[in-house]
């Protein structure tokens, strides 16, 4: 490490010694607004966290123990504790067993992925979907360096179930999560679980390995919902070992139970081999049975695994809750169940920390403010000597509730550890575990190797290497421990740098102003994206403040005239870093007066304004420097500190904004900007009409009210520039409204439709002895109505008619507007029901209506009495019969016919003579 300048032999001495370890699991955020940090060896609560978390939450700190940022799943909260930009709306959810797990991307500092876990049921609410597993990319070198989502990496789904399986396609995941380091030392395994398969996901320099490696157990654990729409299946957690070789899950529920002797004693935890080479999961063995239990937890060394499990009566009414421990290197696992406490606390999570120990979450039965935790003081040592202290952690006024934040299991490891990472430094590589070993032989990564227990060595270059640590017992060369080291460079800076900023409070030269030290970052790290930047007074303060926690605010107030202060940049991670001196300078600025902005009212009285289309107009109008730049805001006290710019198109009733006036980078002055928002008339944007052709000409522009016609100017498509326009035809036309003073428009759609009148083009007939049914086609069958005999009648829009009577009849077709109608003459084949023989010329006589149609012509015709007589074969051209015989009236009667037709159709049927 180095600096720009002299400084004392004792601060010279601090750069070169500090010694820090990996912190990266330093803070916990969880519960109801609870943390704890473990910077300084013992667990301190936190009072500043956001979270407000049933269960899943996930953190993440920089190597030195700096907090990054944190989550509950579902929005991600920066180190100052607000959401990210872009930090909502991840698919994790609270109530997620883990919620989420936080993992960096190897070989990118900076880069992390949070991968989320949704609560896979509905119990929540009906219709909100199940989203299962899915990641999100964070790159803390935006936001100033506070951080952000990246853009369109956010909720990358991952495929953790069998998408031709309905049931595990619609709930796609479990709640189980967890995180361990390969073998290689370098990538990381993501598994998560789901019926009878484990997901191992690779992470890699390259990213997310979106292809898993899936292992299948002879367990298979599928979701079952309950009358609660839970998915009891789903619940509890599941954790690798420290050392990557063991994997333990736990389900609260393997059925449903039974509802008279209760619902919640089917729970089991399983425990397997892992395989961090290959990410497998096999050998199964069951461990724990007939309870409800929920947390796990392994001992640092991968020797002990603890399980919290509830225990609850026929009513699901927890009785007690256990904490058990199993022995890991016994030859009966099962055998070795030990109970280390019994209590009233439900269960709840159980997560390994920094120091060695592990602690409980959960609280009370019947208690929904808990402020204690509980743990595991010595996790290696065997049954009591374990030394479990029960609800000892005081983090009030905050509250626990049943999660704590998981992290990568590797890094609670203990084997070996390293100091000294700067580009120069001789890095100090040594043995942190009690293991035993006769000699050791240590790989740098960069070719060069050690068989000294505790080795210096200096690497070349900057970059990644992947150090290894082999022991040797009796001749026994055992399986080498591998982590990840990043040699860091000293970021390359600019040493001195004046930040100017316009003096804008009462005295604009008393030389006193707030200052956006932010602003100074770019220049001073070169527009490195990839460091930090902190400010202090003196430097003596940027040197020993190793975990960045003394640094003064961002907005700073400065305290004389040129007041100098000192930056320290570093990168991310690293205790690597270089000082630079900053001198804060007020100016004058010039005051801007523009011109109001105009904009006219898209809807609720908001109007769309284009900044940059406003500072180019501002700087021509006001005739600005050359290489003068604009940002507008929200407060004055944004504009000088330059923070929170409006973007580029930004909607906005009328209201007066800030100007920030900047040369070259550097303040040149301020102002305010009046935008206007000028009510626009209303009316529809689009119109249609639909006209028989008797009502053209049609007035288009008349639906329209403009109470001041003089600020408008009308442009139609026809080229006309009145406001209304007369059309005699149909088609599209379209209206340009400008509103002269403020230049804005709208456009107004006009389709004029001309409604055809429909023309009979046939009428098809299909005749019984009875009765004929109609069909009738038209020129234009869409939105027609029809009507028979009458042409004010009750009209259908079915085109067919049935139970027809033979006979003359007209047909009437219109449209459904009412435009002409159509007639058609039509007579029916078929026989008339009765005939009145009485020379009153109306039904004098009796024979089949005839029709032209050719598969109706009559071949022959006969009439018969009741009794089957014949008594007339008649002419089928002739007139028909006239009700008598040898010229005899007949009396009134039913009578018979036969009628035969030229195809050989034949039709019976009987008919009244009335007298």
């Amino acid at each position: 490490m180095r600096h720009p300048f002299a400084l004392v032999t004792f601060f010279l001495t601090l750069l070169c010694q500090q010694v820090v370890a990996q912190k990266e699991a330093a803070n916990w955020y969880f519960g109801d607004h609870a943390g704890l940090t473990f910077n300084t060896g013992l667990p301190v609560a936190l009072q500043d966290g956001n979270l407000q978390t049933s269960e899943g939450s996930a953190t993440i700190s920089d190597r030195n123990g700096n907090l990054l940022f944190y989550t509950d799943g579902s929005n991600v909260y920066n180190r100052q504790h607000s959401i990210m930009p872009n930090g909502m709306g991840l698919m994790g959810n609270v109530s997620s067993s883990q919620s989420a797990i936080i993992v960096p991307k190897p070989l990118h500092p900076g880069i992390y992925y949070i991968f989320t876990v949704d609560k896979p049921d509905y119990s929540f609410k009906d219709d909100d979907p199940i989203e299962g597993v899915n990641y999100t990319e964070v790159d803390m070198s935006l936001n100033f360096g506070l951080g952000d989502v990246t853009p369109n990496q956010k909720n990358l789904h991952l495929i953790t179930y069998n998408s031709n399986n309905s049931l595990e396609n619609e709930y796609k995941s479990s709640e189980k999560i967890s995180a361990v380091v390969h073998n290689d030392g370098i990538s990381y395994w993501v598994v998560t679980q789901l019926t009878n398969k484990f997901y191992s996901f690779k992470v890699t320099q390259n990213g997310v390995e979106t292809t898993p490696v899936i292992s299948i157990t002879p367990n298979s654990v599928p979701p079952l919902i309950n009358n609660y729409k839970v998915n009891v299946t789903a619940i509890g957690y599941l954790k690798i070992s420290p050392n990557g070789k063991k994997l333990a899950v736990a389900y609260s529920s393997t059925n449903l139970g039974d509802p008279v002797t209760g619902t919640k004693k089917s729970g089991k935890v399983f425990l397997y081999d892992f395989d961090d080479l290959t990410g497998k999961i096999d050998d199964e063995k069951l461990l724990l049975s007939g309870s409800y239990p929920y947390g796990l937890e392994f001992s640092p060394k991968s020797t002990k695994l603890y399980v919290t499990a509830n225990f609850n009566n026929e009513r699901n009414v927890v009785l007690n809750s256990f904490l058990y421990q199993y022995d890991l290197e016994s030859s009966d696992i099962n055998y070795s169940q030990t109970i280390i406490n019994s209590s009233s606390n439900v269960a709840g999570a159980l997560q390994l920390a920094i120091d060695g120990r592990i602690y409980r979450a959960g609280y009370p039965l019947f208690v929904s403010n808990h402020s204690l935790l509980s743990v595991i003081k010595n996790p290696e040592a065997k049954g009591n000597a374990s030394n479990y202290e029960h609800n000892v952690i005081d983090i009030s006024p905050k509250f626990v509730k049943l999660g704590l934040p998981p992290f990568i299991q590797s890094l609670f490891l203990e084997n070996f550890d390293f100091k000294f990472l700067c580009q120069g430094d001789e890095t100090h590589f040594f043995i942190s575990t009690d293991v035993p070993y006769d000699s050791v032989k240590w790989d740098f990564g960069d070719g060069s190797f050690s068989t000294d227990v505790e080795p210096f060595h200096t690497y070349a270059q900057p970059g990644t290497y992947t150090v290894s640590l082999t022991r040797i017992i009796n001749g026994e060369v055992f399986n080498p421990w591998r982590k990840e080291i990043t040699i860091i460079e000293i970021p390359e800076i600019l040493p001195e740098y004046e930040l100017i900023q316009c003096d804008l409070d009462n005295d604009p030269t008393d030389g006193i102003t707030e200052f956006n030290l932010q602003l100074a970052k770019d220049p001073i790290t070169l527009g490195n994206r990839n460091t930090e930047i902190y400010f202090y007074e003196t430097p003596a303060a940027a040197v020993v403040d190793s975990l960045y926690q003394n640094a003064i605010s961002e907005i700073y107030l400065n305290q004389a005239p040129g007041q100098l202060i000192y930056a320290k940049v570093s990168h991310y991670g690293s205790e690597c870093f270089d000082i630079a001196e900053v001198t804060l300078i007020t100016r004058k600025g010039v005051k801007l007066n523009p011109s109001p902005a105009k904009a006219c009212d898209l809807g609720n009285g908001e109007a769309e304004f284009n900044f940059k289309t406003l500072e180019n107009s501002i700087n021509s109008e006001l005739n600005l420097p050359a290489n003068t730049s604009l940002t507008f805001h929200e407060t004055e006290n944004d504009m000088a500190s330059g923070l929170n710019p409006f973007p580029e198109a930004y909607m906005s009733k009328s209201k007066t904004v800030f100007i920030l006036a900047k040369r070259d980078g550097i303040c040149y002055g301020t102002g305010k900007l009046d935008l206007k928002v000028s009510p626009f008339p209303n009316f529809l944007a689009s119109n249609e009409f639909n006209l028989c052709a008797s009502e053209f000409p049609l007035n288009l522009g008349s639906e329209i009210s403009i109470n001041d016609m003089r600020k408008f100017s009308f442009e139609w498509s026809t080229g006309e520039t009145s406001p209304g326009i007369i059309v005699s035809e149909e088609g599209t036309y379209s209206l340009r409204i400008v509103n002269q003073e403020f230049g804005c428009d709208r456009t107004v759609q006009f389709l004029v439709n001309e409604l055809l009148t429909p023309e009979i083009i046939d009428i098809e007939i299909e005749s019984s002895t009875e009765s004929s049914e109609l069909t009738v086609f038209t020129s234009n069958d869409e939105g027609n109505l029809y009507s028979l005999d009458d042409i004010n009648g009750n009209y259908q829009t079915s085109s067919v008619f049935t139970n027809v009577p033979g006979g003359s009849h007209t047909m009437y077709v219109k449209n459904q507007n009412n435009c002409e109608i159509k007639q058609q003459e039509i007579v029916i084949f078929g026989f008339p029901q009765f005939f009145t023989p009485n020379d009153d010329g109306y039904h004098d006589s009796w024979k089949p209506y005839k029709i032209t149609d050719p598969e109706y012509q009559i071949k022959s015709l006969y009439i018969f009495d009741r009794y089957g007589k014949l008594l007339k074969q008649l002419d089928p051209d002739g007139k028909g019969w006239d009700g008598t015989l040898n010229n005899r009236n007949m009396p009134g009667d039913d009578y018979w016919f036969n009628v035969i037709l030229e195809n050989g159709r034949e039709f019976k049927g009987h008919f009244s003579l009335k007298r």
